[in-house]
């Protein structure tokens, strides 16, 4: 990784000092992390694994503040000696630890404790509430590569080095008619939060292609940064280069190529969507898209695909979202961003939408509805038929109807994040309006639940919609379905 050593950390924090936007969003973000950290601890004194005193709560704290994802950042931070850089050269290190000590004066204190911090070194793990794996072997949510990850992301805040800067890339979404191989139907696998390129992402993708869909959809993640190739613009900037490229392109099937989309989402953005655009959907190709899999999105990251009279509209619920807390709550924009003026030239029927993102649209245990629902309803004037989203690591069919705080809506939505990533019971999904929730238990002594996709089954005669099928699957049967449904 080629970097210019203290003169270019000078450089970084001259840039800090003087430029007010920078500062501001960086500022923001790790004024995030105390909440985060304090969800952490909030939780193990709830399973009576807190040691010791417990400490107040940050100024103006709110549960619901922050994300426990990033419950650890912050104490990583503040003690860099507790990261394991075994897998990095010398310079890497040294790299990583000028980059903690460049934004340390905008650091709050840690109030994790060593002895807490302990519990997780220690093997041992808590399911929490949503059933994120709350440990540090590969993959659970303390893992240290999501550390890695973070720190490629304040790479992309300090640097400014986002794909379009700002705002969105308005490469013109592509309009696709969808065919089935079967006359009077198409079938669509959608896999969300996949990009793991391990066993468990390869045990899925071979399900999948199992079962022959017609097309295959990503709502994205790819981990733990989806970053470039060390080669591609901006790649010499992060650390565990080569991430779209090892964990979505290699992994995808080649006999899907030209039949395949994919989304972005707050992790590829932590390299500035960067590895997205570069490597995904080879936005800079020639023509767009040329050698890629996702080559039918002509380099966007928003599309839609029609069939009788219907639209899949495939949206980026990420580019636009907030920096101050990692990306981690979805937004399209706003009314005057490229994708809700773009929706609206569509002009479409939303009885007759269905809707796909990274971001879910409400809280998985229906406490709240996010703002990105009032984005997408306002672009499409009404709210869609159905709606498949991933992020949240689990597989969940809500009720249709369904009422929850700040909304009503007989949109039938699906949360389907749980195709790689280890997860285990969420037990705030109990006696919630549910209709599903992945409940397969791995053999003992696991505590996680298999992992799972979804797909929908479109059908139709004399190009007029007659049926719409969803079923999920999961890796504890073959070929076939947990839960099937026909929704239309």
């Amino acid at each position: 990784m080629e970097k210019s050593g203290q003169q270019d950390i000078a450089e970084l924090r001259e840039r800090i000092n003087s430029d007010q936007s920078i500062l501001s969003d960086l500022k923001e973000l790790l004024d995030y992390l105390p909440a985060c950290e304090y969800e952490l601890i909030l939780f193990m004194v709830q399973k009576n694994t807190w040691q010791g005193f417990v400490p107040p709560p940050p100024s103006g704290f709110k549960t619901g503040n922050g994300s426990i994802e990033l419950g650890l950042i912050l104490y990583w931070l503040k003690n860099p000696g507790q990261i394991d850089f075994s897998k990095f050269t010398a310079k890497e290190k040294k790299d990583i630890l000028d980059f903690i000590d460049l934004v340390d004066f905008l650091l709050a204190p840690s109030q994790m404790t060593l002895p807490n911090y302990g519990f997780f070194t220690s093997n041992k793990e808590l399911i929490y509430t949503d059933g994120s794996v709350l440990g540090t072997r590969k993959w659970a949510t303390y893992d240290q590569g999501w550390f890695i990850a973070f720190i490629n992301l304040l790479e992309s805040v300090v640097r400014v080095l986002w794909y379009s800067g700002e705002y969105l890339p308005t490469t013109t979404p592509p309009t696709i008619p969808l065919k089935g191989a079967v006359p009077g139907k198409v079938n669509i696998a959608i896999i969300g939060d996949w990009g793991t390129g391990d066993i468990v992402s390869k045990s899925i993708i071979n399900q999948v292609t199992a079962l022959k869909p017609d097309y295959i959809v990503h709502v994205g993640d790819v981990y733990y940064a989806g970053t470039p190739l060390a080669s591609d613009p901006n790649g010499q900037y992060y650390f565990d280069p080569g991430e779209e490229q090892n964990n979505l392109l290699v992994q995808w099937p080649p006999a899907y190529a030209g039949r395949s989309f994919t989304l972005n989402s707050n992790h590829e953005m932590y390299s500035g969507a960067n590895g997205l655009f570069y490597r995904a959907l080879a936005a800079k190709a020639n023509p767009p898209g040329n050698g890629s899999p996702f080559s039918a999105q002509k380099g966007a990251s928003c599309f839609a695909l029609q069939y009788a009279g219907w639209t899949i509209l495939g949206l980026d619920s990420a580019y636009m979202a907030s920096i101050s807390n990692a990306f981690m709550n979805g937004s399209i924009g706003g009314a005057t961003g490229f994708q809700d003026q773009w929706i609206q030239k569509l002009g479409l029927a939303p009885g007759r939408t269905i809707v796909l993102t990274h971001h879910n649209g409400f809280a998985d245990d229906c406490t709240s509805v996010s703002p990105l629902w009032a984005e997408i309803k306002a672009a499409l004037k009404g709210d869609p038929y159905a709606w498949y989203w991933g992020h949240v690591h689990n597989g969940i069919v809500y009720n249709s109807p369904i009422s929850i705080p700040g909304l009503s809506t007989k949109t039938f939505a699906r949360c389907l994040g749980h195709a790689s990533l280890p997860y285990g019971p969420a037990s705030s999904l109990n006696g919630k309006p549910i209709s599903y929730k992945a409940n397969n238990l791995q053999p003992p002594p696991s505590k996680q639940l298999y992992n799972g996709f979804a797909m929908i089954t479109l059908e139709s005669a004399n190009n007029q919609l007659t049926g719409i099928t969803e079923n999920f699957y999961d890796l504890s049967k073959v070929k076939q379905p947990v839960w099937t449904k026909k929704i239309f």
